[in-house]
């Protein structure tokens, strides 16, 4: 019986190894298969993003980065203004009349040419709902031919066409709306079309034919929405066709590990921060608010969690608008010093060394969302943090809308969240909406500046590169820190070896799915 054991073993044995072979063999194929044959192979994009419906006022970003449409104006990497479906553009000496000339050869989805009545259809239609051109003061939009747009303002704006880059305001043929002005099909310009929508999870899409720059080389593509980050991460090592976006940190870690992967990450436009309740008692001191902003370990942050040295926020603009950058002292935090400044500024502590002032407790609540999977873990670190000064936090981790909602009924104390300065490539226009006096939901709370105000006005209407004000809107903002930044955003991609030309764009404008290929 013995000898039968030892046999079947040993014949077990055989087995596995040339299972082990075997499966080596296949799995060297199949690699060489993805590497070589798979020209015409679907790829299938995967963010957290769900489509929450067709209108570009609220799922626009995504049409504008799957290429399905386009805007009259673009921006390069270092945000700067480029053309796009407009060739050019120009104002009067007012800066309030602006004359935009269209791009030769564009034709849309369904074979139309691209004419100024389209353009000036679309963004009406974008002008009547919450979007960025609700900020621009436009009073006329109408067509001089068929190949130029003239808007007129009711005041100077010398940023405007970077409010026409917004991901809202993406040109769609006049034959995608009905007598409503609600989208019955999406029929942009981009380099793919959509063959089929299936919100809130899914977008088939095509390569485009006839598209007037340059042709996409993946025919197919296909988006889809996961809000969980393991699953996101499971999806790219699971087939060679996925592109990943979006992953936490320990998802990126292991992925780094994979050898059929490469994974890209790069430092956006947007800006991992804090707003505050500037009505709430204890936030209402600036010294508070400078209290928890420097017992706030940045570096820690960005190491730990954003897995980049760099990525330490100071002032709230990231480094990729250069001109508005200003010189600030990066201080590893002294917690025993930070807790005395409040004691001075009269707050006492209990007998658990927690702090209190007028007998209640230094205690409120951060909110924040789950959406984008660093979040909870920066708020966890920051209640870690304030926990060392004897402040008492409270997490609560929610959905997306939860802090523009607690905004407008009052109740929100304080949010966590990353705000995106490059969806108007000129940042003026984001921040003259979240410093408006009145306040706004991604925004400053019951807290206005007249300089910053006055500031930010002339920004808007006077030419030239005023580099002097954009500092001192700067400056004001750090010295009064209503809304405070923690870390610069980054973006994480993965995708197997074999798709070629992948690139992360600062600007969270474009996948630039057109430059991909197998």
């Amino acid at each position: 019986m013995k000898k039968i054991g030892l046999i079947s073993v040993l014949v077990m044995l055989a087995g596995l190894a040339w299972y082990a072979i075997a499966g080596a063999k296949t799995a060297s194929t199949d690699a060489d298969t993805v590497a070589v044959d798979n020209g015409q192979q679907e790829l299938i994009v995967v963010t957290p993003w769900e489509l929450t419906s067709a209108d570009p006022s609220k799922s626009g970003f995504i049409f504008q980065r799957l290429q399905i449409a386009e805007t009259l104006v673009d921006a390069k990497q270092n945000a700067e203004l480029q053309p796009m479906l407009a060739q050019s553009w120009s104002a009067n000496e007012n800066g309030d009349v602006w004359t935009f000339v269209l791009s030769d050869g564009v034709k849309f989805h369904d074979g139309s040419p691209l004419t100024a009545d389209d353009v000036v259809k679309s963004l009406q239609v974008a002008l009547s709902k919450p979007t960025a051109l609700e900020s621009a003061a436009i009073s006329q939009m109408k067509a001089i031919d068929s190949k130029t747009v003239e808007i007129t303002l009711d005041k100077p704006l010398m940023s405007f066409p970077a409010y026409l880059a917004h991901a809202t305001s993406i040109i769609l043929a006049s034959s995608s709306f009905d007598e409503n002005n609600e989208i019955t099909q999406l029929i942009g310009t981009g380099p793919y079309y959509v063959t089929k929508f299936e919100p809130p999870q899914k977008i088939e899409q095509k390569a485009f034919a006839d598209y007037w720059g340059e042709k996409a080389k993946i025919q197919d593509i296909t988006y889809l929405a996961n809000s969980r980050s393991e699953t996101r991460t499971l999806l790219a090592q699971s087939k060679p066709n996925y592109l990943v976006f979006t992953l936490d940190s320990a998802s990126l870690t292991r992925l780094k590990q994979d050898p059929n992967l490469q994974v890209q990450s790069k430092s956006l436009a947007r800006t991992i921060e804090y707003k505050v309740n500037a009505d709430n008692p204890f936030f209402s001191d600036v010294r508070v608010r400078k209290a928890l902003s420097d017992a706030i370990d940045r570096q820690g942050i960005a190491q730990s969690v954003m897995h980049a040295g760099d990525a330490a926020a100071t002032q709230i603009l990231p480094p990729i608008f250069k001109d508005w950058q200003i010189k600030t002292q990066s201080k590893q935090p002294a917690p025993q010093t930070i807790k005395q400044r409040l004691l001075d500024a009269g707050f006492s502590a209990d007998s658990d060394g927690m702090l209190q002032k007028d007998g209640k407790p230094f205690k409120f609540t951060l909110r924040t969302f789950s959406d984008r999977p660093e979040l909870p873990i920066i708020a966890t670190a920051l209640q870690a943090q304030w926990k060392k000064i004897g402040v008492d936090v409270d997490v609560s981790v929610g959905n997306f809308s939860e802090i523009p909602s607690g905004h407008q009924d009052g109740t929100l104390e304080m949010g966590l969240y990353a705000r995106n300065y490059g969806m108007t490539p000129d940042p003026v226009g984001s921040l003259v909406e979240d410093f408006d006096p009145q306040g706004s939901d991604w925004g400053v709370m019951n807290w206005q500046n007249p300089e910053l105000t006055e500031r930010l006005l002339t920004l808007e209407t006077t030419k030239g590169n005023d580099v002097a004000t954009k500092q001192r809107v700067s400056q004001i903002i750090f010295d009064e820190r209503p809304i405070v930044p923690v870390v610069y955003y980054q973006q994480n991609a993965a995708a197997h070896k074999s798709l070629k030309g992948l690139e992360i764009d600062g600007l969270e404008r474009n996948f630039y799915l057109n430059k991909l290929s197998w």
